[in-house]
């Protein structure tokens, strides 16, 4: 029975893990398409930055530099957040030592009844 529960808890540990793997996952997945969307519009007004100096030489190009390198500047930091977060954490690191030390007992448990039946056997010999 308690063998049972070790298995359970093992398999509960490891569910944890998979739950926090894709919640990372996901925020990661979102911080990059939202650094995405920045890194376009930073080329966008890049773009029309550099149409604006090439057509009217210094006119409102400033604001327009300005506007693309703050684009650029958040994408940056969007890509950043994404990146620092994507360790397992500290929910993620207990529930793995949970598991390891269920398997771990659960291998112990095994092997003593194995090993009980085993010898049971070996004294029954005619």
């Amino acid at each position: 029975m308690r063998a049972l529960r070790l298995a359970r808890i093992a398999l509960a540990a490891e569910a944890l893990r998979w739950r926090l793997w894709g919640r990372r996952r996901g925020r990661q997945g979102a911080l990059l398409g939202a650094a995405l969307v920045f890194a376009l519009l930073a080329l966008a007004l890049l773009h029309l930055a550099l149409w604006l100096w090439f057509a009217a030489r210094l006119g409102g190009v400033g604001g327009a530099l300005v506007i693309a390198a703050g684009d650029a500047a958040i994408s940056s930091l969007l890509v950043l957040a994404a990146y620092l977060g994507s360790g397992e954490g500290r929910l993620g690191g207990e529930a793995a030592r949970l598991r390891e030390q269920a398997l771990t007992s659960l291998r112990a448990e095994v092997f003593g009844t194995a090993l009980a039946v085993l010898l049971r056997l070996w004294r029954r010999e005619p």
